[in-house]
């Protein structure tokens, strides 16, 4: 399944065939439903021959970013740093894989690890990023280990940017747009076809967290997912076999005459070359074609957002405490957010940090279906929450439905349950952490069937969603209290936890898990990289 393998470049021996919206459903079907049976029997993963954790460029120039210089500039400094940049450094004796009973002797990587402020599956960071700087007829790649732009083109990008996107010539742009890409091989090396998912979650991670930067530091954001693919990835220089746009992001209030660029120099920049570290990067027929299907779909008209299910006039709801209304980007707030259920004490938390955290999620779902206007905005009106309470004070142990607009818990399923947390750790696939010590555990929930008029766009879209929920909710975990954490996981047993939903048979499901959760002490250091 994973033949034919090419060379670095990425070049394949032949191109697959786009699969069929009826094809692209059932392989991603099959994804959800069971991550583990994604890849074959002999599938191994060569920790030795993986690639770089960054996208690598030499030659060309750089431009270096600082909180001075001008404004979109400075803006621009923050929201990548905030967002994208190796902005820690961990040290960790197990190499960030500990062992369980279930696998007691884990591979282990290196005992200092490079972390960046969003999480990530694995932390295989596959998603990478591009700016277009408007005014200065601009496209750059952003070097997270320097903080620095790397142009990769000049003269012509807005022209070529605009065509991409199906803007008029002058239709006016805002001062920067921000491009977020999935760098397949970056994390496929280790997961093989589940990465199809995955990989679409990372990028829905970033994109839910440069949209919140991006409105606080430019004023305004709005976001793209439908565009025409190759042109987009013409103008950026990309290889789509081995990296594709899955977002655009406008940085700002569109600025009327934008877009003409200052004179071009005498002397062109030299275009920069792409280094790889890997000697032989494996593919996937099943997965190219499916991201083959996502690109054909282009700029196709959204399908209109699912209908979630319906609640009951008579129905009993529990209304939640008001929630505190923390800054969810201040410096403290991002620097506690990490993966830590590891350290999860089993304590009680109040219910004012369960309403915190499941409040400003769904805000952030609505103001991104708001602020995008195709189908990634259609997917993000249609994700719900729902929660299984541990240890909440105030709220029995159980399976809920949170409804935004009343701000309450409605019981669904399986309903007021004692041994909740106890099916939740049940339902891992690999038990790297104990999830019942956590004090609640979000699902994001969606329609089950993707499929639109043309191509597997709505997937990507769908998944993007999704991620931009899992950011989210480790984001206001760690905003809600000090000492609470978010540990977000794709690899669970979905049926069981949409039987306990009582989801089986509406046309919804369970697509990612996040356990909340009070912590202990990290033995672990960590220390703040300042860019310089």
């Amino acid at each position: 399944m994973n033949e034919p393998r090419t060379s670095a470049t990425g070049t394949a021996t032949g191109v697959p065939a786009a699969l069929t919206a009826d094809e692209a459903y059932a392989y991603t079907s099959g994804l959800r439903l069971d991550p583990r049976t994604a890849n074959p029997d002999d599938w191994r993963v060569d920790w030795h021959d993986g690639p770089w954790p960054v996208k690598v460029y030499t030659g060309g120039r750089r431009l270096r970013l600082g909180p001075d210089g001008a404004p979109h500039l400075a803006a621009l400094h923050r929201l990548l740093y905030d967002a994208f940049a190796i902005s820690r450094v961990r040290a960790d004796p197990a190499g960030g894989v500990h062992a369980t009973p279930s696998d007691p002797r884990p591979h282990r990587g290196s005992s200092v690890q490079l972390r960046r402020p969003i999480p990530s599956g694995g932390s295989m960071y596959p998603t990478e990023a591009y700016t277009v700087l408007t005014g200065e007829d601009l496209g750059c790649h952003y070097d997270p280990y320097r903080h620095e732009l790397t142009p990769v083109r000049g003269r012509g990008t807005v022209r070529a940017v605009r065509t991409a996107l199906g803007m008029s010539a002058h239709e006016p742009l805002p001062p920067a747009l921000l491009v977020i890409t999935s760098r397949f091989w970056k994390n496929f090396y280790k997961y093989g076809d589940f990465s199809a998912r995955l990989g679409a979650v990372d990028a829905g991670v970033a994109v839910g967290r440069a949209v919140r930067l991006a409105r606080a530091a430019f004023g305004h954001a709005d976001v793209r997912s439908a565009f025409d693919d190759a042109a987009l990835h013409a103008c950026l220089g990309l290889d789509e076999t081995v990296e594709n746009v899955h977002a655009v992001i406008g940085l700002g209030h569109p600025v009327t005459g934008t877009g003409k660029g200052a004179t071009p120099p005498a002397t062109p920049a030299p275009v920069p070359a792409v280094l790889e570290r890997s000697r032989v990067i494996k593919r996937s027929v099943r997965f190219d074609a499916l991201q083959r299907a996502a690109r054909a779909a282009g700029r196709t008209p959204p399908r209109p957002p699912g209908s979630p299910p319906t609640v009951p006039a008579d129905d009993v709801t529990f209304g939640l405490p008001a929630p505190h209304r923390p800054d969810l980007l201040a410096a403290p707030v991002l620097a506690r957010r990490a993966s830590r259920g590891r350290l999860f004490t089993g304590s009680e938390v109040t219910g004012e940090r369960l309403a915190t955290v499941l409040h400003h999620t769904a805000e952030g779902l609505r103001e991104l279906a708001r602020d995008c206007p195709d189908g990634l905005g259609a997917r993000a009106a249609e994700t719900a929450l729902y929660c299984a309470v541990h240890r909440v004070h105030g709220v029995a142990p159980g399976w809920y439905r949170y409804l935004a607009g009343p701000h309450a818990l409605l019981p669904v399923g399986a309903g007021a349950d004692p041994d909740c947390a106890r099916r939740v750790q049940e339902a891992l696939f690999a038990a790297s952490f104990n999830a019942e010590l956590a004090a609640f555990t979000v699902h994001v929930v969606t329609p089950l069937d993707w499929r639109g008029a043309v191509g597997a766009r709505p997937y990507r879209e769908q998944q993007l969603a999704v991620g931009a929920a899992v950011e989210g909710v480790t984001l206001c975990a760690a905003a809600a209290a000090e000492d609470l954490s978010g540990h977000a996981v794709l690899g669970f047993d979905v049926t069981a936890m949409d039987r306990a939903y009582g989801l089986e048979g509406s046309g919804s499901g369970t697509q990612a898990q996040v356990c909340v959760g009070a912590l202990r002490s990290d033995p672990n250091w960590e220390i703040a990289v300042i860019p310089r």
